[in-house]
């Protein structure tokens, strides 16, 4: 029996969901007894020959002099030397302890998240281990364009798209009628808060999707895309992820649930390509075998997570005063949003159609009478603002994360006189 075929019988046994689920790549997947795999064994031998990474010959970085003094306050290991392929295991346990602080009432166990090179890392890897062309892939639409490169174009998965928006908030009917029509596997893809909406869901709203993707037939795998996780300003919104209440609420015998998040918004270290893959506990054997999996697709793709990311993140995560940085920067775009909200609260005009929006970095507005590329060409042109066009919905997209607060009410009045004249 090959490891492949070991893993895969570990998962029918321990967490069926996940094998029902898999792709071909993913059932083949198996974390190879390669050169990582006899270096680690190695740890801790007097005399370590295995792994091709320059150091003072006593396992310690020897990095160049010049590049030393610029990171000293860093753990120089973890920044100079190659990072485990899951990543290290400090900054993935600081990571989960993090993340279960916010989950609230909705708390469950986690299985240690695996470490990613970025969040779209990360969505790459589930769409590996799980999306083939057997699979749909559920999205609501509008939504975050590399979701199609990443699954549809790159896995080669069917797409299935119901509206956003259905009376002012999220459309269940929608997502319960396509699930209904779909045959097989599915992947289904929830981006709350997100990219291009900014709409983070209502508890009850958020207790109803878990109620739908739980009576789904199944087999059925769930992602959360959690990158806002944090930013949601009104009180009435989920402050928590949506993960949280679906880890606790699915089958997992026909249902199963990721969660991919990072450092990228939540710590606003946009360069830093840090993100984290985690998944509610199931067995040591379950977990041992996704592990494998993962770290199998990881290997064959970017190696490793980069490792000063992980230095600096840990660094922060271990700082007692990260709650309240994060906080100070909370404000700000709050600020921000509020300031959004007053500038389209009254337009003087049914040209301009803003969605729902309460949380993350964006708002969508959809416009009446004039194309969104076209609108978007002259504003850049004749008012000197930026925006991206969505053509479905006939729409522009506002990053007010990017926009100071004082230059919001004047954004909005250049948009009026591009769409009105």
């Amino acid at each position: 029996m090959s490891e492949a075929d070991r893993l895969n019988k570990v998962l029918e046994r321990e967490a069926p969901a996940v094998f029902r689920c898999l792709s071909p790549l993913g059932r083949e997947a198996a974390f190879p007894k390669g050169i990582p795999y006899q270096a680690a064994m190695a740890n801790g031998t007097r005399i370590n020959a295995t792994i091709g990474q320059m150091t003072d010959g006593h396992g310690n970085a020897l990095p160049l002099s010049i590049m030393e003094p610029l990171v000293e306050s860093l753990d120089t290991a973890m920044t100079f030397l190659y990072a485990p392929v899951e990543g290290h295991k400090s900054v993935r346990e600081a990571w989960r302890r993090r993340e279960s602080a916010l989950a609230g009432r909705y708390a469950v166990p986690v299985a240690m998240p695996i470490a990613t090179h970025g969040l779209t890392h990360g969505l790459n890897l589930l769409a590996d281990l799980f999306a083939d062309e057997d699979t749909t892939l559920v999205l609501p639409k509008p939504f975050w364009g590399n979701y199609r490169l990443i699954f549809t174009m790159h896995a080669h998965c069917k797409l299935a798209t119901f509206d956003f928006f259905k009376d002012g908030g999220f459309n269940l009917d929608g997502l319960a009628d396509t699930l209904a029509q779909i045959r097989g596997k599915a992947i289904v893809l929830l981006n709350l808060p997100g990219n291009p909406t900014g709409y983070a869901l209502t508890p009850d709203e958020a207790e109803k999707i878990t109620q739908v993707l739980a009576a789904a037939p199944g087999p059925l795998v769930v992602v959360v895309d959690d990158a806002y996780q944090g930013f949601v300003y009104e009180g009435t919104a989920l402050r928590e992820s949506e993960f949280w209440p679906l880890a606790k609420g699915l089958d997992p015998e026909r249902q199963a649930v990721f969660k991919v998040d990072g450092a990228t918004k939540e710590l606003l270290f946009f360069s830093s390509r840090l993100g984290f893959l985690t998944h509610p506990y199931c067995t040591p054997g379950a977990e041992d075998a996704l592990l494998s999996k993962l770290k199998f697709l990881i290997r064959g793709t970017v190696g490793s997570p980069p490792g000063p990311s992980q230095a600096i993140v840990l660094r922060a995560l271990q700082d007692p005063g990260i709650e309240a940085a994060f906080d100070a920067r909370f404000r700000v775009m709050k600020g921000r949003y509020q300031a959004l909200k007053r500038a389209f609260a009254d337009l003087g005009t049914d040209r301009l159609v803003p969605y729902p929006f309460n949380a993350a970095f964006f708002m969508l507005v959809e416009l009446k009478g004039i194309d969104s590329e076209v609108a978007r060409l002259r504003l850049i042109e004749e008012e000197s603002v930026g925006t991206v066009s969505f053509a479905e919905p006939n729409a522009l997209r506002l990053a007010h994360c990017s926009v100071d607060e004082a230059d919001i009410p004047e954004m909005v009045e250049r948009i009026v006189r591009v769409v009105t004249t």
